[in-house]
């Protein structure tokens, strides 16, 4: 519980200087934003998951001393799998396009977690897949350049 009220309220004050740094590129209006309008409120959002995290995080070491104690060791093994996949996910964009290399990535991410069935992670792959599509090329007109390999 120490490492999450720890990470979380780091979360949080990461989220507060990227909140006030993008209010310095304008946020524009809802139906023109400017520059600063998306990272400002992703901003907001990191800050505020942040933030919930550290509250949690320090009611329960309040709570249960000895639990925080005797937590598991920190796997960096997973950390580093993570770091790997999304430095190949980078890689792989420009090569197979924006959805099968996301399906991949969120894939492969979902398979660290043990409790996760071969189901499972193909359903959070397509899920997520195609909402970030929704999102991002449909809905923001977010420009990708086309593959190399031509999916």
């Amino acid at each position: 519980m120490r490492g999450d009220a720890i990470s979380g309220l780091l979360l949080a004050a990461a989220g507060i200087y990227a909140a006030a740094k993008s209010w310095g590129y304008g946020l524009g209006m809802l139906s023109q934003p400017g520059a600063g309008f998306f990272p400002f409120w992703a901003a907001v959002l990191v800050t505020a998951c942040g933030g919930a995290i550290g509250a949690l995080g320090l009611r329960g070491l309040r709570r249960e001393p000895a639990a925080a104690a005797s937590a598991a060791p920190f796997n960096w093994a997973k950390v580093a799998q993570c770091v790997v996949a999304l430095l190949a996910y980078t890689a792989a964009l420009p090569w197979i396009g924006f959805a099968v290399s996301t399906f991949l990535v969120m894939l492969g991410l979902s398979r660290l977690d043990p409790q996760t069935t071969w189901r499972g992670s193909i359903a959070i792959g397509a899920l997520g897949a195609a909402g970030f599509w929704l999102l991002f090329v449909y809905a923001l007109k977010v420009s990708f350049p086309p593959p190399v390999v031509g999916f």
